[in-house]
């Protein structure tokens, strides 16, 4: 390798230009762009395009990166590096490296809808391709399609799951956007024009976290964040005039209070006590429904068996949160395994829906 002063900077240059994705360069050219930077570090530095061919066959050489001179350009050839993701300042990716790499990446390509992610699959492709990074969508050991390793549970039934793309993209480039939805009762839809902020995914459903912008109708509320499910959603487009506003609060401290994606903002934050059946303890203890969720001490579970001579086989729990309907619908599930002990509006709550169950079994 020549070890003259100005060759590190000569292979900056050419690696820059040679891994280029979206320009083609003559032998010329890089000349040119080589002698433009030196020149601009001492007038006297300029090199010669035999230094060029030098410091190309060292890249092919000593840096063991395939140069592709295959293509002409309006009838000159073009030089560039046979993968463009490989560069003489970057290690090789380890086989571990290459394998959680492609992991991650098939990971990723389960969020469908993310249709301007094109070059997640180019990425894909480049990883399984020997000649890039390395890696393959074969077991090279056993010669068979390899298997997922992590898989997200998704819906591919949802609708207007191909949404999420160009919400992402708003979000990511501060966009205003004017939504048109229906909520599920409602006879007609009506139409929003909001920050968005976040996508929310529960219980294999996308939802828009967004703050409305100030109209007749709506006046804005920078502490305000209006839940809309991806699926509700019958048009949008985005809004060129208004200015974008970022959000005013921690949309993650915010549904820390909550259960699922509906918040209430006029409900206080509730002290909830429930009793749990003993085949289901285990997974309730380590599958929390929510990040509060904590067993009662001894002490108290003795004075609640004593109050609740029924629930012998129970065990007590607490959280504290907002009351909503996902709350309510989590509760449920488990039947006649959880019973609500306190507040007195969830048990009513719990005892009215027991009732008109039993009302349509009998």
């Amino acid at each position: 390798m020549p070890a003259n002063k100005n060759a590190v900077v000569r292979y900056i240059i050419l690696d820059r230009m040679l891994s280029d994705q979206h320009h083609y360069y003559t032998r010329t050219q890089l000349l040119n762009a080589v002698n433009d930077s030196l020149k601009g570090i001492d007038e006297a530095l300029q090199v010669s395009k035999r230094t060029i061919e030098m410091d190309l066959r060292d890249m092919e050489n000593i840096f063991q990166i395939d140069l592709d001179e295959s293509k002409v350009i309006n009838g000159k050839k073009v030089i560039r590096y046979a993968d463009q993701t490989r560069s003489i300042f970057t290690k090789p990716l380890s086989a571990d490296e290459k394998m959680l790499l492609n992991e991650v990446l098939n990971t990723l390509g389960q969020f469908s809808g993310l249709d301007n992610f094109e070059w997640l699959d180019d990425l894909k492709t480049k990883l399984r391709n020997q000649l890039s990074f390395g890696g393959s969508k074969f077991d090279t050991k056993n010669g068979v399609l390899q298997n997922k390793v992590i898989c997200f549970s998704s819906n591919e039934f949802l609708k207007n799951k191909e949404y999420l793309g160009w919400f992402f993209s708003a979000i990511t480039n501060k966009k205003v956007v004017s939504i048109t939805y229906r909520q599920f009762d409602a006879e007609k839809a009506q139409e929003i024009i909001a920050y968005p902020y976040m996508l929310k995914q529960y219980k294999d459903r996308w939802y828009l976290l967004c703050t409305p912008t100030c109209d007749k109708k709506l006046p804005y509320n920078p502490h305000f964040i209006a839940t809309i499910p991806l699926d509700r959603i019958e048009a949008y487009e985005e809004v060129q005039n208004i200015p974008y506003v970022k959000c005013q609060v921690n949309i993650d401290e915010l549904f820390d209070d909550i259960v699922g994606v509906t918040y209430y903002w006029d409900k206080p934050v509730e002290h909830i006590v429930f009793a749990v059946h003993k085949s289901s303890v285990n997974y309730i203890r380590t599958k929390p429904m929510h990040p509060y969720q904590a067993e009662l001490s001894q002490e108290d579970q003795a004075e609640l068996h004593r109050e609740n001579p029924k629930l012998e086989d129970y065990s007590f729990f607490s959280l504290d949160c907002k009351l909503n309907y996902e709350l309510s619908s989590l509760f449920r599930s488990y039947g006649p395994n959880l019973v609500v002990i306190s507040p007195e509006s969830l048990k009513g709550e719990m005892i009215e829906n027991a009732q008109r169950m039993l009302e349509l079994y009998l």
